[in-house]
């Protein structure tokens, strides 16, 4: 992989916080064979920053576990991981040769509704935040997977409230997981502009935790972002876990091809759910990423596309949001 284009990624979305230490029980320092992230291998594939998600945020306890987690893992030096907290830190975390680190919430039913924890968990270093998972919370309602119900019902007013509280400290709202009631919710109250961290094209994969034309068109119209979702399901609506490697860079490229042609090239960015889902092997783990980026070089995209994707775009809207 050593003549293939490194690209500084920054990875809208990975679930290595819950898989090292309750699934793979691995440490992050050291390179491994399980899982899709490590030191080594985020190395090897260019990434400058990832946001590391604490999952699941179903409850307090859940938040104050995940919290701890994280404290663990960003404050070891032996990870060699930068605590970005400000816009400014992901260049300091480059100059230091260490990873940026970005705590990120996938869910927000565990935060109380006098919002005590967000603003505890936000002096500890949260900057980006789910408001649900696959569920419904007392905030909003996500896609349930499967065949179960999908919930009909937006954001509440409490939803609504945290969102105005969450914003107003400087805390980016992901619209990942999302139903489609939610999303559009989200879309009238927030003040600032918002990632899908890690969705992909409904067009391209019927997957229902995919974003419509429309919806990728209200995120670009508040100049968001929209993270691209390496998980199969939501690549291709006809794998199954025993042909999801059959899927090729191909299927990458369509749903970034159709997000540009419907917004553009500045609403694409990366969010690979690695760690946190079932990835086709042409992209088995990052470091595998700059496969990806030299087929995109050689289907059309510029350096200065990939630029984008790969870092310029979210860090924009970073910018946009952190009051730091």
């Amino acid at each position: 992989m050593t003549d293939l284009p490194k690209f500084p990624v920054i990875d809208g979305h990975i679930d290595t916080l819950l898989a090292m230490k309750y699934q793979d029980n691995r440490p992050f320092h050291e390179r491994s064979d399980k899982g899709h992230c490590d030191l080594s291998r985020m190395r090897e594939g260019g990434v400058m920053a990832a946001l590391f998600a604490i999952f699941p945020a179903k409850t307090r306890r859940n938040i104050i576990q995940g919290l701890d987690d994280w404290l663990q893992l960003v404050n070891d030096p032996i990870n060699n991981l930068y605590h970005v907290q400000t816009v400014n830190d992901f260049e300091k975390a480059r100059s230091e040769n260490k990873i940026g680190a970005v705590l990120h919430f996938e869910g927000a039913g565990g935060i109380d509704i006098d919002h005590r924890l967000l603003r505890i968990a936000y002096h500890i270093g949260l900057r980006t935040m789910g408001l649900c998972h696959a569920n419904k919370n007392k905030y909003a309602a996500g896609v349930m997977f499967g065949d179960n119900k999908q919930h009909e019902t937006g954001l509440s007013q409490l939803g609504k409230g945290l969102v105005k509280d969450a914003q107003a400290m400087g805390i980016t709202i992901d619209a990942s997981h999302l139903n489609d009631p939610s999303f559009w919710d989200l879309i009238e109250v927030t003040s600032r502009p918002i990632c899908a961290t890690h969705s992909n094209s409904r067009v391209i994969c019927g997957h229902l935790r995919n974003l419509t034309d429309r919806q990728i068109q209200a995120i670009q119209n508040i100049n968001g972002t929209v993270g691209i979702n390496f998980g199969g399901m939501f690549l291709d609506s006809s794998i199954t876990k025993e042909t999801i490697n059959d899927l090729t860079l191909e299927v990458f490229k369509k749903h970034i091809d159709h997000i540009v042609e419907v917004t553009d090239i500045n609403t694409v960015a990366i969010g690979t759910d690695f760690d946190g889902t079932q990835i086709p092997n042409c992209q088995k783990d990052v470091g595998y990423l700059p496969n990806l980026w030299q087929y995109l070089l050689d289907n059309g995209y510029s350096k200065d596309d990939l630029d984008k994707i790969t870092h310029k775009n979210l860090l924009r809207v970073f910018k946009d949001t952190w009051k730091v």
